[in-house]
């Protein structure tokens, strides 16, 4: 599994977003995550990082954040 697209907060203040880096090799894929501030209808609305993180460490992101009540939203 490849964690891809966005996650939102419990208290709907960040949004991360989770994508493949776009050159990066097949066998060896690195993950973008980028953080966002978030509306208070829960859209993105002012960019604030990004970091590149291989396959592993972006899975375990990805369910620490699920785990801790974050939730996988759709735009």
């Amino acid at each position: 599994m490849i964690p891809s697209g966005w996650l939102i907060d419990p208290k709907t203040k960040y949004l991360l977003l989770f994508h493949r880096e776009q050159f990066s090799v097949n066998c060896v894929p690195q993950i973008l995550m980028d953080k966002w501030d978030s509306t208070s209808q829960g859209t993105p609305a002012s960019f604030k990082n990004s970091r590149k993180v291989d396959l592993q460490a972006a899975i375990e992101t990805w369910t620490e954040l699920i785990g801790n009540g974050w939730r996988h939203v759709k735009f």
